[in-house]
């Protein structure tokens, strides 16, 4: 039977923990800010516990410590790598560079388990704080994404509208110099005006159920990101549940809410909805 004392136990919960916590932060955390902060904060927490390990002269807790880091740092490389869809040959190399350096250091390691001097390690930790300080300000200071609403001035119906017709373009904008995630706001589409020569046949008129239902999709993709100081444009497409437009010529206009103008021609509104409204938007 291994004999486990106290101290080891307690030395391999915290180890434990800390490892369960990081990796919880990295994969499940969302701050709303770049990417790149989030691993700036988990460098310099990791080279914290690097410094912690150079310091003491309790072996099992230098090795611990390693494997905090160890763990950590591949669970930041996988997540770094799905965050921007590198796919995975950059997984593997990822991998593969860790596993060198760690055979580099491997090599390092002296007669205590130390890798470098705790003075050293102390002014790495420092200067990695920092750098997370400096990076997280400037992420936080310059506002994140601005995105941007443009319709088509008029659409033209060729066939019903199933979700592939182009009535606007959105386009975000990066003035960070920071990768940033992009989260599009939830645009809304409504039919204005009157619609009754379009409602289906057999369907009743009612205050409660319009006579044509519109929506609207913003093809932003998944997890996408804008580089420091570029842009991207994404296509907005309509949806139209509705008769007899074949061959009609619909107006487009942007309005801050769907109007409630039932006298007026027939027209495609566009407008952001109230659910999830967005701080930077034009």
């Amino acid at each position: 039977m291994v004999d486990v004392d106290s101290e080891t136990l307690f030395d391999a919960a915290a180890a434990v923990l800390t490892t369960v916590a990081v990796l919880v932060f990295v994969f499940a955390v969302d701050l709303g800010h770049s990417p790149v902060s989030e691993v700036a904060i988990v460098a310099a927490f990791l080279a914290g516990v690097v410094a912690l390990t150079q310091h003491t002269d309790d072996r099992q807790l230098t090795f611990l410590g390693y494997g905090v880091v160890v763990v950590s740092t591949v669970g930041a490389v996988v997540d770094l790598v799905n965050t921007f869809d590198l796919g995975s040959g950059v997984t593997v190399l990822g991998l593969l560079g860790i596993a060198a350096a760690l055979f580099g250091l491997r090599a390092r390691l002296d007669d205590a388990n130390r890798l470098v001097s705790g003075r050293t390690a102390t002014s790495l930790f420092g200067a990695l704080a920092a750098v997370a300080v400096v990076i997280l300000v400037v992420d936080v200071a310059t506002g994140g994404l601005a995105y941007e609403l443009q319709p088509e001035h008029r659409i033209e119906v060729a066939e019903p509208v199933r979700g592939d017709a182009s009535v606007a373009t959105v386009t975000v904008t990066n003035p960070t110099p920071l990768p940033e995630r992009v989260d599009v706001p939830d645009y809304e589409a409504c039919a204005a005006g009157d619609w009754s020569a379009y409602r289906r046949p057999g369907e009743p008129e009612s205050a409660e159920r319009p006579p044509v239902r519109a929506g609207l999709n913003v093809d932003d993709g998944y997890n996408d990101h804008v580089l420091g100081f570029s842009s991207r444009t994404y296509r907005a497409f309509l949806y139209l549940d509705a008769a007899n437009l074949t061959g009609e010529t619909l107006p487009v206009e942007r309005t801050s809410a769907c109007p409630d103008d039932a006298d007026a021609d027939p027209y495609i509104a566009i407008y952001e909805g109230r659910d999830r409204p967005h701080p930077r938007r034009v």
